[in-house]
């Protein structure tokens, strides 16, 4: 401090010689408290004013709210100038005894004997208000135990550089209490009158600084308490989602803490980090975790670019704890309540996927195929990045994609199991990465619906094939109860048509005997005669296909039926440009069958073979064994059948022929005959490559009766 500096305090001279007015130096004190941010810095203009005014060489003053101290000194230098010094709170010994200034003033016994009321000297050392004073701290001062009154005390030296000496309570609220110690090299430097207006100004500190440190406090709840409003604030816009909420808090942390401008923050949430621009770590942190649901999620830290005076936590307040600890909290609630209509809007997605499939699958007479692409577009947007998904459902090797469907290694994958087996599978694609989650970067949930997916279509598929076979079935009952109408029509029309087709074909052949008959005469008889042993062998085909006519079962050799049976047909073969190729096995078991009838499907299945095959083309017939049976083998390369004209080969009279070309009976007396052996006969064909028909015959047949 500057000596020459001007008073602006008149009045009252004191014995350091200084004139001061009380009430403009009252005054200045509670204006500095009202001004000074925090106690330090009231505790530093305080100093030195009382220092300048009181005149003395040094002077303390010592703050102790509830154990945490703060001391300042003052002291005058050699050129006329103060140095301040002070030292920020920090926690104190226990024993309240502990807690007093002025190391190297006044000695430890001393101060707890004033501070406790054992000290034995004059009563002009202590005023009424209990502050002590004494012009020469060389005088030997007697101290006692209070606790053992009748016994001997002890005598005790104050002494060092400082002859005069004035110690003083500072009075503050609750438990908070304050010393000012003023101490000069000259003797008799303090009066009684000096000590006792140091009292007043004692008691104006004491207001002073219980104001301030109220202002103080009330200006951190401020702070605080609008830091946590911005945060609600920016929680409640609506529509706003949680990566743009963090930032904004981030920028809001810093004003809540007692240093705004060497503030850092940063909030840490499931690996992706929050920070403002200008932030970087430092030794000065403070930090608290968010706990969502229990779990550990990620944590919110401050910390201060500089070092500052250690407080309660560090450099940090007890309040500013309590405060971090609320904006973690505040964020746990923002992250489990957005986590939640996340999930929500998750759940939703994935119960409209499975009801647009139901409702799909419901459709009465909807193609498994058309099923299959409609619920393909139904899954992306079931799931969490419906703008990057992309699905296949493949089923029994055949595919149905979403448009523009690539393999991504970010795959999940379910597997169609229908009665058991595996049919296909249901795959959903990310086109990007993303994030990992419970599946890569697919959730829980995903895992769920994906395979309750595969289950729904599973259980379509197998409902649909059900109603196909019942279909099947049904139709094959109608066939069934055709043919048996065929059968019992058939006895009557043989009857009927018999014998007439008996009369026309004897007639005729008496006709034919008769002498000089014309040539064109000749021609029309062999002309009826032709049409009536046609239409005599139509009738025996007929009876045949149901049944009607007696079968004679023998031990035959399938391989020699066949043998006979192409003899006669291998000149038409070969004028249709038909080459025949036959693979016999060796050994083949003999079964139990008529040989003629044998013949029959042997015939109708080469002949129909032959007409598939208007240009020529390769006719393979094989035969094999299995377990207890034997097939036949008729393969043709010719024009094919469509899945519709399959269903219908083996009907009665049907016939893709023109009129006139063929009775539509060739292929169902083959399965007549087929089926009264006990056998079975099945055709596969695709439209331009042909068609493979495989007689299966059983090698015993004890059902058949031998005539």
């Amino acid at each position: 401090m500057d000596p020459k500096r001007e008073i602006p305090f008149k009045g009252r001279v004191l014995r350091g010689g200084v004139s001061l007015s009380f009430r403009d130096l009252l005054h200045d004190v509670l204006a500095q408290a009202n001004q000074a941010y925090s106690q330090a810095d009231l505790l530093r203009h305080v100093c030195d004013t009382l220092l300048y005014f009181s005149g003395s060489d040094t002077l303390h003053i010592q703050v102790d709210d509830n154990g945490k101290v703060t001391r300042c000194r003052a002291s005058l230098m050699d050129g006329g100038e103060s140095q301040i010094d002070i030292q920020i709170p920090h926690d104190l010994d226990p024993d309240p005894a502990s807690r007093i200034p002025i190391a190297g003033l006044v000695p430890e016994p001393i101060l707890k004997a004033i501070l406790s009321g054992s000290f034995a000297t004059p009563t002009q050392s202590f005023t009424r208000g209990r502050s002590f004073w004494t012009g020469d701290t060389a005088l030997p001062i007697l101290l006692h135990d209070p606790d053992h009154p009748g016994q001997t005390g002890r005598t005790i030296i104050i002494g060092g550089e400082y002859l005069s000496l004035a110690l003083l309570m500072i009075p503050m609220r609750g438990q908070a209490r304050g010393i000012l110690c003023l101490a000069s090299r000259k003797r008799d430097f303090f009066t009684r009158d000096d000590v006792q207006i140091y009292e007043v100004v004692a008691e104006t500190l004491g207001v002073a600084f219980v104001h301030q440190s109220t202002q103080w406090a009330l200006r951190e709840r401020v702070k605080e308490l609008t830091c946590l409003y911005g945060i609600e604030r920016v929680a409640s816009r609506p529509g706003i989602q949680l990566e743009e909420i963090i930032p904004e808090i981030v920028a809001l942390l810093p004003q809540g803490w007692q240093y705004p401008e060497i503030t850092m923050a940063r909030i840490l949430l499931d690996k992706h980090s929050f920070a403002d621009s200008q932030f970087r770590e430092s030794p000065y942190k403070q930090s608290s975790e968010i706990i969502v649901n229990g779990r550990p999620r990620g944590k919110v830290e401050v910390y201060y670019a500089e070092k500052r005076p250690d407080i309660d936590e560090g450099p940090f307040l007890r309040e500013e704890r309590n405060l971090i600890n609320a904006v973690a909290e505040t964020i746990s609630r923002l992250v489990a309540h957005n986590e939640a209509q996340w999930a929500l809007r998750e759940r939703v997605k994935e119960f409209t996927c499975l009801y647009g499939i139901s409702t799909t699958a419901s459709r009465p007479h909807i193609e498994l195929e058309d099923f299959l692409r409609e619920i393909i577009e139904l899954l992306p947007p079931g799931w969490q990045y419906p703008e990057i998904t992309q699905a296949r459902i493949t089923l029994d090797g055949k595919s149905f994609s979403t448009a523009g469907f690539l393999d991504s290694p970010y795959r999940q994958i379910a597997d169609i199991f229908i009665d058991g087996q595996k049919r296909g599978t249901v795959e959903v694609i990310y086109t990007q990465e993303k994030p990992e989650f419970a599946e890569g970067p697919f959730l829980q949930e995903e895992r769920h619906l994906i395979d309750e997916v595969a289950r729904q279509v599973g259980f379509t598929v197998e409902h649909w094939e059900a109603e196909k076979d019942t279909i099947r079935l049904q139709e094959q009952l109608r066939h069934a109860e055709r043919l048996a109408t065929v059968g019992q029509l058939s006895a009557g029309i043989a009857h009927e048509l018999n014998e007439p087709l008996a009369t026309i074909l004897g007639f005729a052949e008496l006709i034919n005997e008769s002498q000089n008959l014309p040539m064109p005469v000749i021609r029309d008889v062999e002309k009826i005669v032709n049409a009536t042993l046609h239409a005599r062998e139509v009738i025996r085909k007929l009876m045949i296909f149901t049944r009607q006519l007696p079968a004679r079962k023998e031990l035959c050799d399938l391989n020699q039926v066949i043998r006979d049976g192409l003899y006669f047909l291998e000149s038409r073969c070969a004028k249709e440009g038909v080459i025949l190729v036959r693979h016999l096995e060796n050994d083949l078991p003999r079964i139990t069958a008529d040989p003629s009838q044998l013949h029959q499907v042997l015939v109708n299945l080469v002949v129909n073979a032959i007409q598939a095959m208007p240009k020529g083309g390769n006719l393979n017939i094989n035969t094999r064994s299995g377990y207890g049976v034997v097939y036949l083998v008729v393969e043709d390369t010719g024009i094919g059948m469509s899945p519709e004209v399959q269903k219908q080969a083996f009907l009665p009279f049907f016939t893709t022929k023109d009129i006139g070309q063929g009775t539509g009976l060739g292929l169902a007396v083959v399965h007549g005959i087929v089926t009264a052996h006990g056998g079975s006969i099945e055709v596969e064909s695709e439209l331009g490559k042909g068609s493979v028909f495989e007689v299966c015959l059983p090698v015993d047949n004890p059902g058949l009766s031998m005539e």
